[in-house]
């Protein structure tokens, strides 16, 4: 069945090719880039027996785009970097055409053309048990200016209704987020649960910590992430129209269903 389904989605996609997807059939190659911090189970290093990061980028994110492009006869080129060089580079559209796993804000709207929306995730609060050993409650999402809230370098907390100056967004990471929750320099760290739990798959198991308390944030729906184009590349458009009737192929075939069912299980 699984093999039927495959072919499915091979001939829906071989067909938006002859359809005029692409119009310059010189694009080979697509370069991609992500954070280099990792964003399990979405992008991250592939490790070996030892637990040991190797060069190979694997992870749900990276297998969705494959599957759209490789029918296409089109290589796909990941390089973790910096998350807000990752950014720039995308938006020149010189080196890097797409960055994978963005939430949608209108100033990324301006810069980039967004994919359709391709995975959702739960907005979740965390917090030190040293430091709140009772537990801590929001009753909805405006109680967060309420604390002092830390996040990740370059991440996007729009979805929350807060400003880049309502965030202290100097951890390169949410591993650095909750060591500075336990040690009292911040209140709340903000990031997605499906995000967190991720970095089992990288040998270090976050949630396991009895130290850190976490919940949903009341009254958020579930966050939808995108994938980034460059609009400044001359096949931007034409990139986003197979990216998206490749998302709608694996959505119908049922593709993208089994592929959440393995890597967010």
């Amino acid at each position: 069945m699984l093999k039927l389904r495959f072919a499915a989605v091979f001939l829906s996609l071989i067909a938006l090719g002859s359809g005029g997807a692409l119009a310059n059939p010189a694009l080979r190659t697509v370069a991609v880039c992500d954070d280099v911090a990792e964003w399990p189970p979405f992008t991250y290093r592939e490790r070996d027996a030892r637990g040991q990061a190797q060069a190979k980028v694997v992870g749900y994110s990276v297998e969705v785009l494959r599957r759209i492009l490789a029918p296409q006869r089109i290589t796909l080129k990941v390089e973790l970097l910096p998350w807000v060089r990752c950014l720039r580079e995308v938006e020149s559209g010189q080196q890097f055409q797409m960055a994978l796993n963005a939430s949608f804000s209108p100033e990324r709207e301006a810069r980039f053309l967004l994919s359709q929306p391709y995975y959702e995730t739960t907005h979740t609060y965390f917090y030190s048990r040293k430091v709140y050993p009772r537990g801590l409650q929001l009753r909805d999402v405006a109680d967060l200016t309420r604390y002092h809230i830390c996040g990740v370098h370059g991440y996007n907390y729009s979805a929350y209704g807060l400003s880049d100056e309502q965030v202290d967004r100097g951890a390169l990471d949410f591993s650095r987020v909750i060591a500075k929750l336990h040690a009292g320099r911040c209140e709340i760290g903000i990031e997605k649960l499906e995000a967190v739990a991720g970095f089992k798959r990288l040998g270090r198991d976050l949630l396991a910590d009895p130290d850190l308390g976490h919940a949903p944030i009341p009254g958020l729906a579930r966050g939808e992430f995108h994938m980034l184009i460059s609009r400044q590349h001359p096949q931007g458009e034409a990139l986003r129209a197979l990216i998206d009737r490749g998302l709608k192929a694996l959505r119908e075939s049922g593709e993208l269903r089994e592929l959440r069912q393995r890597y967010l299980s």
